[in-house]
């Protein structure tokens, strides 16, 4: 069974290499329960990276993750995308368990995200919806589930 998923995933990767998105790079904004900013570059046809700041809880993060896209829908410029990567920074340590506010703290941990994202043709713009789990490894360890933002970028073809 371990060499049936196995061979699965590695035919689903070599797959998915083929696969190209609409731009290089986008820059923009995210709004959501973690709004900030945000940066993606493709290195490739279908790996990207992607940078965001963000503020929350009277602090803020800094988030690398590493990306992979691929079409869906069969509509030209919708991509589904997921990836993994981490963040470090910095909050208040009472605003973030809910209690009132005290120092602030450093925070680190790796996180996950999946989405959805399109490409417009016409215009040099990309809007996406994306969901990004993380947990924290550093000092208040827990995980966090509920980032789930909209993004909208400035495209650079």
């Amino acid at each position: 069974m371990k060499k049936i998923i196995t061979t699965f995933f590695l035919v689903f990767l070599l797959v998915m290499a083929g696969i190209s998105q609409d731009y290089e790079t986008g820059i923009g904004v995210k709004a959501g329960m973690v709004p900030g900013i945000s940066a993606k570059h493709f290195l490739t046809t279908n790996k990207a990276i992607e940078g965001n700041v963000t503020i929350r809880w009277g602090g803020a993060n800094f988030t690398a993750l590493g990306e992979f896209h691929y079409p869906v829908f069969d509509t030209d410029g919708m991509s589904f995308y997921y990836g993994g990567g981490f963040h470090i920074g910095v909050w208040d340590s009472g605003l973030a368990k809910d209690q009132p506010a005290s120092d602030h703290q450093l925070n680190m941990g790796i996180d996950g995200i999946v989405g959805l994202e399109y490409a417009f043709f016409d215009v040099p713009l990309s809007l996406g919806l994306d969901w990004k789990p993380n947990f924290n490894i550093f000092q208040d360890s827990r995980m966090i589930i509920d980032e789930i933002s909209f993004s909208i970028r400035y495209l650079i073809r």
